[in-house]
């Protein structure tokens, strides 16, 4: 029913979903949805932003927010985790270049930080505050299903060429580096400034070491 023929009958006008255009398929949906949470947690900070928030924000009903996303955890999850393309890529291209492994692993870590500590809201995934939450429960383990699957292939050549130690899973290495990254990242939140100068430091003469054959 059309507003002109809901002002002639008395009808009360209800608005079309997502106002005057609807999404062409349901990824679109969702990226607006999620769009709609970002421009909330700006306002509203994430912790008051609630589901009849980004409902309104995206001019629909709150349902259609329940159909896509289960609960409000889980859009800010979906907002974090759609982020860590970017880091996943920049990951890849780090192990995917030249020379020794364990420089490439040093590069891919560095970068992976950098990236993490610029995004606002990966920041979160990282934070201190995060730990004892389902969101950050739910995010980081699909953060480090990723990170298994970009760190693998890398880890098996460097098994092959003799660089990898060959006791090594590389499935717990990746989740064993993202614990350290993670510490190292809520380490610089809490303490001084120069802690960021001295991972790379930590990397280098501690973790890395122990993932690969000592150079004869």
């Amino acid at each position: 029913m059309t507003q002109r023929k809901a002002r002639l009958t008395g009808t009360p006008h209800r608005p079309t979903p997502w106002g005057d255009h609807p999404p062409r398929d349901d990824d679109e949906a969702r990226t607006r949805l999620l769009d709609a949470a970002e421009r909330c947690y700006e306002r509203r900070g994430v912790a008051r932003t609630t589901v009849d928030d980004i409902a309104k924000e995206a001019a629909v009903h709150r349902t259609t927010v329940y159909r896509y996303f289960g609960t409000r955890d889980d859009v800010l999850a979906f907002v974090m985790l759609r982020e860590t393309t970017t880091v996943i890529e920049l990951a890849e291209t780090a192990l995917g270049r030249s020379g020794p492994f364990s420089e490439r692993l040093l590069n891919a870590l560095e970068v992976t930080l950098d990236t993490v500590e610029r995004s606002r809201w990966l920041s979160v995934l990282f934070s201190p505050e995060s730990v004892q939450t389902s969101v950050s429960a739910a995010a980081s383990s699909v953060f480090r299903g990723r990170i298994r699957e970009v760190f693998r292939p890398h880890a098996l050549a460097a098994k092959e060429s003799g660089e990898l130690r060959h006791d090594l899973d590389p499935d717990a290495a990746a989740d064993w580096l993202v614990r350290v990254a993670q510490m190292l990242l809520m380490e610089q939140m809490t303490e001084a400034d120069d802690a960021a100068a001295d991972r790379r430091t930590v990397f280098r003469d501690f973790v890395i070491p122990g993932l690969v054959n000592p150079t004869p």
